[in-house]
This record gives structure tokens, C-alpha cells and sequence, in this order.
């Protein structure tokens, strides 16, 4: 499949993955992968420089929410949750 619609099917995917690959290290493109009859979709296959982005984007909106949620703690505005407690209330 020398032109890869930017669209596959989880099959498509796995018959073509270092195609997919390749387009997305060097061709800087991202796939969707889709499942099921309908294509809902389930995953992309993006650039890894698309994720690094991304996770630092992540990482910005994080630092001023735990700034604040500390805050709050210092305050006296909100208490704390120990882990083991969030633990056992996810069943972890």
C-alpha cells in the first residue's frame, strides 16, 4: 500500500504497521486507528515529537492546578486524602 489513507482499521494497522510507522517518524503524518464495523475510533499512531508535545502541554496545566489544590491545603480550605486511602477506594 504505497499511499496509506490516514485512516485503518485495526487490521489495516496491523498488515501495514511499519508502513504507518514510517510515514509517522519521517513523514511527520498520524493515523487513526478505527475497530469495529461501524470504525469507531480506538488509537492513533502519531509522530513521537506529537506526544512529547502534547505530555508537556500536560505537564504546564498541571503545575498551576497542584499549586492551587496545595494552596488550598495550606489554607486550611481542603484536606488531604492519604494514598492508601485513594488506593483502597479504587480496589488498587
Amino acid at each position: 500500500m504505497a499511499n496509506l489513507p490516514a485512516e485503518l482499521s485495526v487490521t489495516e494497522a496491523r498488515d501495514h504497521f511499519s508502513e504507518a510507522v514510517n510515514r509517522a517518524a519521517y513523514g511527520g503524518q498520524a493515523t487513526r486507528i478505527t475497530r469495529g464495523r461501524r470504525g469507531a475510533p480506538a488509537a492513533a499512531l502519531v509522530p513521537a515529537a506529537w506526544l512529547d508535545h502534547y505530555e508537556a502541554l500536560l505537564d504546564a496545566q498541571d503545575g498551576p492546578v497542584a499549586a492551587a489544590r496545595l494552596a488550598e491545603i495550606r489554607r486550611g480550605d481542603a484536606t488531604p486524602i492519604p494514598a492508601a486511602e485513594v488506593r483502597e477506594a479504587l480496589g488498587l
